[in-house]
């Protein structure tokens, strides 16, 4: 009878870890081994209920003629996560954005304007590289990328690049007047147009279906140069004009933004911003975001660089117009980039910076910001 009642008991356990198992809510984990096959009624049942450091072990030996079929059952709780999910995802976000200021503070220390420039041209590299590499990936999903593929998308990174980072740089490293600059350019546009063309009707399977998907893929490689590229190398002319107090500054207003929005999302968001484009994004958060970005704005700017007292006002006046610019127009460059990857059925554009995804992924913002501070300082700043 006290085998009957042991056996009943543990298939109740089984039953249990099974129906919390199926609820996605388990809290145990089982392993079940069973030897042998019944050939006949065991005559002399016999259970063992054993407990050794929190497992417990069920053992049902039957014997009988012919054979001995033998059950254990293993039933262990699994150990439990030092952090939450979300604790987890703040540690890995907070600790690549620690990394990459120390990394960036360094350089610009040891290396001055010409880190910075480095630098910059670097996340140029990287931002096309993860843009191409998405649209790649949907329009030829199948298709091994050729030698030809190649040249062309990096010659037009090469072509643009010479007419915006090039302008700022070549003109001094090289010697180069802009008007020859200007004309350079345009031969390696013309160059890039006659290789396009040529290499689309050249092509095999060459038909309707394959020039949509090239030139979809064209004009979305395009967009990434214009709006990532493009941009981006105003830093350049900004670092060359006003120094790269005006590069560091808006840049940690954004990032300041960037994380206020997250803590304020996590913590108290409640109504979606943008939900067919970025689903996480929300109302709270943007708004918190917005409020501690402005407050934070003269602290930081007195911090980045040294402001005379008599031009503190004017110099406020700066940092709150910047605030504000970061805070309602540079997340739209976020929202942008949502849109592009879940046009392509991306989740990330890389996944290079861990808890942010790729290079894209953690400037999208920040491109807009770049025309926006080197033109406002052009006019605005005395």
């Amino acid at each position: 009878m006290k085998s009957v009642v042991k056996l009943m008991m543990a298939a109740a356990i089984l039953v249990l870890a099974e129906a919390k198992h199926s609820t996605s809510q388990s809290w145990m984990s089982k392993v079940i081994r069973t030897r042998g096959e019944h050939a006949a009624r065991p005559r002399w049942p016999a259970a063992v209920l054993d407990v050794r450091g929190g497992v417990e072990e069920l053992s049902a030996v039957t014997e009988s003629t012919s054979t001995v079929a033998s059950t254990v059952v293993v039933i262990e709780e699994p150990k439990k996560a030092f952090l939450s999910p979300k604790m987890a995802s703040v540690v890995e976000r907070s600790s690549a954005a620690i990394i990459m200021l120390t990394a960036v503070c360094a350089l610009v220390k040891k290396f001055k304007e010409r880190g910075m420039v480095g630098l910059i041209l670097l996340i140029q590299v990287g931002m096309y590289y993860e843009t191409t590499a998405v649209m790649d990936a949907y329009y030829n999903p199948n298709v091994e990328t050729t030698l030809v593929d190649r040249l062309e998308k990096w010659w037009w990174f090469a072509t643009v690049i010479v007419g915006t980072s090039g302008r700022a740089l070549l003109p001094k490293l090289a010697h180069v007047s802009m008007s020859a600059l200007e004309l350079i350019t345009y031969g390696m546009g013309a160059i890039g147009l006659l290789g396009a063309v040529v290499g689309m009707a050249s092509k095999v399977q060459a038909g309707p279906d394959m020039f949509r998907s090239y030139l979809a893929k064209l004009a979305s490689s395009h967009f990434a140069l214009l709006f990532l590229v493009g941009q981006s190398s105003f830093w350049i002319l900004t670092i060359q004009e006003f120094g790269m107090e005006w590069v560091l500054f808006p840049a940690l207003l954004v990032i300041i933004n960037d994380t206020m929005a997250y803590v304020f999302g996590m913590s108290m968001g409640r109504h979606k911003l943008l939900p067919r484009l970025s689903p996480k994004k929300t109302v709270e958060g943007f708004v918190g975001a917005a409020f501690s970005t402005v407050a934070m704005a003269i602290p930081l700017l007195h911090w980045v660089t040294t402001v005379a007292p008599e031009n503190a006002a004017d110099m406020n006046r700066h940092a709150l117009l910047m605030a504000a610019f970061t805070s309602i127009v540079s997340p739209f460059g976020g929202f942008l980039a949502s849109a592009v990857k879940r046009a392509h059925n991306a989740k990330d554009f890389g996944t290079l910076i861990p808890g942010h995804g790729g290079v894209v992924d953690r400037f999208d913002c920040q491109v807009v910001t770049a025309p926006f501070v080197f033109l406002y300082l052009r006019h605005f700043l005395k």
